[in-house]
Formats: C-alpha cells, structure tokens, sequence
C-alpha cells in the first residue's frame, strides 16, 4: 500500500458563466455568456459550503478565487460572510488566485503581457480584500497552463502553482508545442515550473494516473464512482500546513473541487473526504 500522504483541500470559485463553453476559450466559449453577476446556483452553494464547513472545522481549505468576482457585491458579501463565520468557529480558510478572469491562457497563442497584467489585476483586488488570507498561490483557470507562463508567474512572485492535472488525454490543456506539432505535455510544464523555483502540486488522479479524479471528474458518470473511492483512499490522512504545501521536498496530496458542487443533488453534495 503506498504511503499516505498529507493532504490538501482546495476549491475553485467558479460560477456557471465561467466554464470554457460560455467565456474564456478560443473554441469552446460559443454561447458567450459574459455576466459578473452571482448566480443563484452560487448563492445556494454558499448556504451549503458554510453548514459543511461548520461541520468541518477542523479542515482548512484554501479558495482559489477569480478577481472580477470581487467586483459583485453579493459575491464578495457572501465570501466575507464565509470568512467571518470562519474564523468565528475557529477554521482557517486562505485565498489563492485563480486569475483575474477565467481566460484559457494555454488555449491560446503566448501572451506574457496579458497574462501578466491579468495576474498584477487579480492580486491587486484580492488582497485589497483579504490581505490576511492571501497566498502567493496560483491556479490556471480551467486547468489550461503552458510552459510559456512559468516565468510571469515568476515576475509576480508567486511560490507555487497547483493547475496541473496529469493525465494524459488532457495534456492538451498544456499548450501547443512550440516545435510545431502537438502538446507540451505536463512533463514540460512541470520543468518549466520547477526551473523558474516555483512549486508543483499536481491534483490527484486515479488509476496510475490515467483518469482525472477532481473537478468535474467527480460528476461525470461512472468516472466519479472511481474519482469518489481514490478520494477516500487517498485522504484517509491528515491535513497539510501551510509550510507543507510549499515544501517543495515534501510530496502531498492535492484535491480539488467547486464551489458549486455543493449545489449539485438537490444540495446534497459533500466532498468524499476521509480524513483523520
């Protein structure tokens, strides 16, 4: 049995209009829902985040958050909200950027300077916000990350990047080949990662690792009862610090899931955590 490892839970903010079919990608993003408002599916999922994590005290989770969603009101009352009933009960909850908008930077051409000036913007009003809870953390919106953005990141001072998701029919998220025909590949980013001195933490993946296990993995039909179960083998542990999760020497497990997931099953929706 392989060694269990500290594990470290972590959720994406994504609302509905920012999945790659309505907004951010070159060929996906057809039905161009551009709308910075709240849905009433994240309003939900917030009721049932907070019930869940009063449950939960115990799990620090940190959000990787999307900047402009701070610029509507009811979702920047409803993370305060969240904060407030945080610390109230004695949880930790940290903040790491997940762009300033939901772009699939990998999906197209290089653009160091769009790229950077997204970043510098998404910091700029997160930490405006909530400065205690910010970490220099980074997550790829829709997981699309190439080699090419590794030293922006570098330039903006982030520490580590948590967007790889290693299997191999999504390598494609990895970005044209700069030789001219296919992918990158994960390997490449991760080096490109590593080299400029910025941690790793790819997300768990199942079946050695050929199938995503976060995400929307965990609600693809017959993917998520495997995604499910390597959850509960894998996070039968305790939770990672915060010197943990940037210890590049120090293997850990990452998952990941969305903010609104919980709104899926009528509500009924928990991460298919086992943590001791």
């Amino acid at each position: 049995m392989k060694k269990l490892l500290p594990v470290w839970l972590t959720i994406d903010s994504d609302d509905i209009f920012h999945h790659p079919k309505f907004q951010g990608h070159p060929t996906r993003s057809k039905k161009q829902i551009k709308n910075n408002s709240m849905s009433e599916q994240m309003k939900f999922s917030f009721e049932k985040l907070n019930k869940w994590h009063e449950k939960n005290i115990d799990l620090p989770i940190t959000i990787f958050l999307i900047g402009e969603q701070l610029e509507c009101n009811n979702f920047k009352h409803s993370l305060e909200n969240l904060i407030k009933n945080s610390e109230n009960w004695g949880g930790k909850i940290t903040i790491g950027c997940h762009g300033y908008k939901h772009r699939c930077w990998s999906a197209f051409g290089p653009d160091q300077e769009g790229f950077r000036k997204d970043l510098q913007n998404a910091k700029k009003i997160i930490i405006r916000n909530f400065k205690k809870l910010w970490r220099p953390w980074f997550r790829a919106p829709g997981g699309y990350i190439a080699p090419w953005m590794a030293n922006v990141l570098k330039l903006e001072n982030f520490e580590l990047d948590s967007s790889i998701n290693p299997t191999r029919f999504l390598s494609i998220k990895s970005g044209k080949s700069q030789k001219g025909f296919g992918f990158n590949g994960w390997d490449s980013v991760d080096k490109a990662i590593n080299e400029v001195e910025i941690v790793e933490r790819p997300w768990l993946t199942t079946f050695f690792p050929a199938f995503p296990a976060c995400g929307p993995a965990l609600h693809i039909p017959i993917l998520k009862i495997f995604a499910s179960s390597t959850w509960k083998k894998y996070t039968n542990h305790r939770i990672a610090t915060d010197d943990e999760i940037v210890n590049k020497d120090l293997k850990i497990t990452t998952v990941y899931w969305h903010l609104l997931d919980f709104h899926k099953n009528n509500g009924k929706w928990v991460p298919p955590l086992r943590i001791i």
